[in-house]
């Protein structure tokens, strides 16, 4: 008898320890107990770049506007994991919220493809045009079949290529040279075409690989660089604006349409003001990593219109390649040029007028 009352008080104990740990993991992922619901967000940046100050803000802006009934914790430089597994996570509703940059999100549309396209964005200004507009209305209803709610577009910034080597001026300086990329075929095409040769690295190995020789040179924004100390192991960076890189936070979409319309509001409201927040943050960090690395000894060059127009020419190529059905779309493709009202043609060809 006294054996069988041990067994029992055993399996009443691991009930209650498996009900308790479900019960942390939902607090963790987003539940409404004691009217205070809270919520996880994560991504991979560091804490300190602009996407990250921008979850941190919207973060900020749910509590406010709900009077500290919706709490949102924030989880950067990957302590929940990288891109894929923070995006997959929400996806199941293991976390509430992630964040990830847009070409890790192409094995849920390949509508992303289309924004990895060189030059398809050649300002700050068509890239929220696109993203605010039309386009971006595409996307966020395409998400959602994938059970996301897009809550917004956090700005990222141009990529810039960047070596230890030597001046670059036009794509005829990189022949050879071993340039790093993701795992992207549009970027790696890219460098292709300016006669690289494009080494896929992952990039918590990009540091190491620059220092040793793997690679000689990259493409990224300043301010990621820089945050990263990047500027330890390079010397010249070329201001070509060859590719235009955005995040994206989503929320799991079943978590959200489980709140109250006002909740929702709530939701979207704090993401379109932390949008036009980050945007500015984004922007200004970006000027001042330019100016740092001006100081730190980072040789910059500017090139001309006359030069900016080879470099697009020479990537006309990767757009033959890629705009294609299965790829980068062609009728989304239409759509992003329509919106800012300009073609394909126009880019390789005319004149370009720098902001």
């Amino acid at each position: 008898m006294k054996g069988k009352t041990i067994r029992f008080l055993a399996l009443l104990l691991l009930i209650v320890f498996i009900y308790f740990g479900e019960l942390r993991l939902s607090m963790f992922a987003g539940v409404t107990d004691m009217d205070v619901i809270t919520f996880r967000v994560a991504q991979s940046k560091a804490a300190n770049h602009p996407v990250s100050l921008g979850i941190d803000k919207f973060a900020e802006l749910v509590e406010k506007k709900s009077n500290g009934k919706m709490i949102i914790e924030t989880y950067h430089d990957g302590l929940l994991g990288d891109d894929r597994e923070v995006i997959e996570s929400a996806q199941r509703g293991s976390i509430a919220f992630a964040s990830s940059s847009t070409p890790n999100m192409t094995s849920f549309t390949n509508y992303f493809t289309a924004w990895d396209l060189p030059y398809i964005f050649e300002n700050k200004e068509e890239v929220y045009k696109a993203i605010d507009g039309p386009p971006g209305d595409v996307v966020r209803e395409e998400m959602e079949k994938s059970g996301f709610k897009v809550i917004f577009f956090p700005d990222y910034g141009f990529r810039q290529v960047v070596n230890n080597k030597k001046p670059v001026i036009l794509p005829s300086d990189l022949e050879g040279m071993k340039i790093r990329t993701t795992n992207s075929r549009i970027e790696q095409s890219d460098f292709e075409a300016f006669g690289a040769r494009p080494t896929p690295v992952a990039w918590s190995d990009v540091f190491t690989a620059l220092q040793q020789g793997t690679v000689e040179g990259e493409g990224n924004s300043y301010s990621l660089l820089w945050d990263t100390k990047h500027q330890e192991v390079l010397s010249y960076a070329t201001e070509v604006n060859y590719n235009y890189s955005s995040d994206i936070v989503v929320m799991n979409l079943d978590k959200f349409n489980s709140l109250t319309k006002k909740q929702q509001e709530i939701i979207i409201e704090a993401g379109e003001e932390a949008k036009v927040w980050q945007r500015n943050k984004a922007n200004e960090r970006e000027a001042e990593a330019k100016q740092q690395f001006i100081d730190y000894g980072i040789e910059i060059y500017e090139p001309t219109d006359k030069e900016i127009l080879i470099w697009k020419q020479a990537t006309e190529q990767v757009w033959d390649e890629f705009v294609r059905e299965g790829y980068a779309e062609p009728e989304y493709v239409d759509l992003i040029l329509e919106t800012l009202g300009k073609t394909k043609e126009g880019i390789f060809s005319e004149k370009i007028i720098r902001e």
